[in-house]
């Protein structure tokens, strides 16, 4: 996948290109940048996402935390098929009236004939233009706009906010039934405090951005490809109470029969189930003893267990 940058101007092969935040790339976003995958297939486009940084989108609130960070956006677009993203600061676009939106970035930089968004989608500035307005103003500009309905689970419209919600809350079971898709936790590998090898669950940790949305501070069942080999762990997220007095959220996960060094590698580690709460222990022993437990609970499922999406 090919991120444009900000003057860049396509030459020849033109683009279908979803449009949208995607900050979860979730059900409901995969139907727009999948149907913009299809009407690229069927007329010779390039599939393409235009979207935004989402650490920098401030029209939603100032409680809007995303459900991911760029970094993990780009490696689930990219795993969606898309050849090229254009991804600016919002603030670089936000002040653009719609014609100049449309003119400079979908036809300028991507080279687009044809765009794809969700009925709800607003853009320009103070979001004054509906997708019904981008329709006229493609059709001026020689482009196409194809608009994809709601996607609904139990007959509820799926979005960022109840997935936002459920994975704060732990509910990390509803979050990837809307998500269509496991969390993914992607970074690269950091020393810790080696305080897990020297009781025998040596960990691989990730930085948790405090921009995004935190899920719940406990145990996750999780897996992570390896060095092209499925190994299923158990990931704690949290601040390590009974050990640590520094308050920073780490992803700590522990994968049994891995023995690899992967420190410096950017890994993507997928929570599937939460096992329980963080909880300060009295002591290493008592810590150890539950890490065991864990292990063992997560281990004992069943391979056929494992939801590998």
């Amino acid at each position: 996948m090919i991120e444009l940058s900000p003057g860049f101007k396509m030459d020849g092969r033109g683009t279908a290109a979803a449009l949208g935040i995607f900050d979860g790339v979730h059900r409901g976003h995969r139907a727009v940048i999948d149907k913009a995958a299809e009407e690229a297939e069927k007329n010779g486009l390039a599939p393409a996402v235009c979207t935004f940084k989402t650490g920098t989108v401030n029209t939603k609130g100032s409680g809007y935390r995303p459900i991911y960070s760029d970094e993990t956006k780009l490696v689930l677009l990219e795993k969606e098929g898309a050849e090229y993203v254009f991804i600016p600061d919002f603030a670089d676009v936000r002040d653009m009236s719609p014609e100049d939106f449309a003119e400079k970035i979908l036809r300028g930089v991507l080279n687009a004939r044809i765009v794809v968004c969700g009925r709800d989608f607003r853009f320009g500035k103070n979001a004054a233009c509906s997708a019904e307005g981008l329709k006229e103003i493609c059709g001026r500009l020689g482009m196409r706009l194809c608009v994809v309905d709601d996607v609904t689970e139990k007959g509820i419209r799926i979005c960022s906010a109840d997935i936002r919600r459920y994975i704060s809350e732990g509910d990390i079971k509803s979050a990837n039934l809307l998500l269509g898709h496991n969390y993914a936790i992607t970074g690269k590998v950091i020393h810790g405090n080696c305080l897990g090898r020297t009781m025998n669950f040596p960990t691989a940790n990730q930085s948790m951005p405090e921009k995004n949305v935190m899920p719940r501070f406990g145990v996750y069942a999780s897996y992570a490809e390896l060095d092209g080999k499925i190994y299923r762990g158990i990931t704690n997220i949290g601040v390590k109470p009974t050990v640590d007095s520094s308050g920073i959220p780490l992803a700590e996960t522990h994968f049994p029969g891995f023995s690899g060094d992967i420190y410096g590698r950017e890994i993507v580690v997928r929570l599937y189930d939460f096992i329980r709460p963080e909880i300060r222990f009295n002591n290493t022993d008592e810590l150890r003893a539950q890490i065991n437990s864990d292990v063992k609970r997560v281990m004992s499922a069943s391979e056929a267990a494992l939801p590998l999406i």
